[in-house]
């Protein structure tokens, strides 16, 4: 049974969210037979097909009651046609979906988008139980694959990693590299407000640059009120501006308009942000982790060492500041390299790699 088609499982669809259809769309450009279909589960309280904000295409949202069923009968009509599914898990809170699935002869591919640092009890736990029933792992990074068969060497010989892709076609929308567009932001962050992406350190840091015009922070989480508090009660509270969750499209063009790229993250997965951000001319500073060291093995980033004190991570930010426009070609050749490399469909033609090297078997 060489035949088959691919279903993403995932929590949601929507315009700030990973973008799953355009993966689906770049599956399809690339086999339109196999590409399948993407699956939001959640609480929704109804099923069908829904239109994605982001690629205008459709996608089945189904709740958690009816997805089941709904895959139930996907996986057996397709199995008469003589044509297997993959199921392509890409939360650990669905993996007893694919369980169930893969006891009527769906094949199981589980992502992992995140360090294992990030996994709650319950992600942990779930995530082992999912490994032992897996065909394949896909971790999103070479650390994140390294972390994984350290954790759970007898899954090693099953575990590809592939790296974070990103949407150049839409990246090309917002700035398509001829020249570098006007930089009204001295620094922007794309990060939740928690513990993971080192709030309180940002703040900080910061608040001890002496260059800083203009901040501008997308991202919701726990942290946040905490987080805003702290700014309006400081001397900087007119340069920032947090503003929460947005369109993918309008983050881009923030970024594209910013000088610094900042992200001081604990730990990490890889972090499509981070790839979108060295696929546009902004200047981009990690912190020094694991995958943050992957990505500067390749293209000339700024690492700063989170045992540095505030002070001396705030001088490398205003230097940055400072002689951005001088670095203005070297950051458009750098973003045409970055897109080269991550392009989404670079990524999907190794999904389907080893998607057939499971229908092969």
């Amino acid at each position: 049974m060489n035949s088959y088609k691919v279903v993403h499982l995932v929590r949601q669809v929507s315009s700030t969210s990973m973008p799953w259809n355009d993966l689906y769309a770049s599956h399809r450009s690339l086999d339109r037979f196999s590409a399948g279909h993407v699956c939001s589960i959640s609480s929704a309280r109804s099923s069908g097909l829904h239109l994605d904000e982001n690629t205008k295409q459709r996608f089945l949202r189904l709740n958690f009651v009816t997805a089941l069923f709904v895959l139930y009968k996907l996986v057996v009509r397709n199995k008469r046609k003589n044509c297997r599914i993959i199921v392509h898990v890409h939360n650990m809170s669905l993996i007893p979906y694919a369980l169930v699935l893969r006891l009527i002869g769906a094949k199981f591919v589980l992502n992992i988008h995140n360090s294992l640092v990030n996994f709650n009890f319950i992600q942990y736990n779930l995530l082992k139980l999912g490994l032992s029933f897996t065909d394949a792992v896909i971790p999103v990074s070479h650390c994140v694959g390294d972390e994984v068969s350290i954790t759970f060497p007898k899954i090693q010989s099953k575990t590809y990693p592939i790296r974070n892709g990103i949407h150049t076609d839409q990246l090309i929308k917002v700035n398509d590299l001829r020249f570098c567009s006007t930089k009204d932001i001295d620094v922007i962050i794309i990060a939740r407000f928690v513990e993971q992406k080192n709030v309180s350190r940002v703040l900080s840091v910061l608040s001890l640059c002496q260059k800083l015009e203009k901040v501008v922070w997308y991202g919701d989480g726990v942290e946040k009120a905490g987080a805003v508090a702290e700014v309006d009660q400081g001397a900087q509270a007119s340069i920032f501006d947090f503003r929460g969750v947005k369109p993918r499209a309008e983050v881009l063009k923030a970024i594209d308009k910013s000088k610094i790229y900042l992200s001081l993250s604990k730990w990490e997965g890889l972090g499509v942000a981070n790839i979108e951000a060295l696929s546009l001319p902004t200047d981009v500073i990690l912190s020094l982790i694991p995958p943050h060291k992957e990505l500067f093995s390749d293209y000339n980033l700024t690492l700063v060492d989170l045992e540095a004190s505030d002070k001396a991570i705030a001088e490398i930010i205003d230097s940055k500041i400072s002689d951005h426009a001088e670095r203005a070609s070297f950051l458009l050749l750098r973003s045409a390299r970055v897109r080269q490399e991550y392009d989404l469909r670079v990524l999907v033609r190794k999904y389907i790699d080893v998607y057939m090297r499971l229908v092969d078997l």
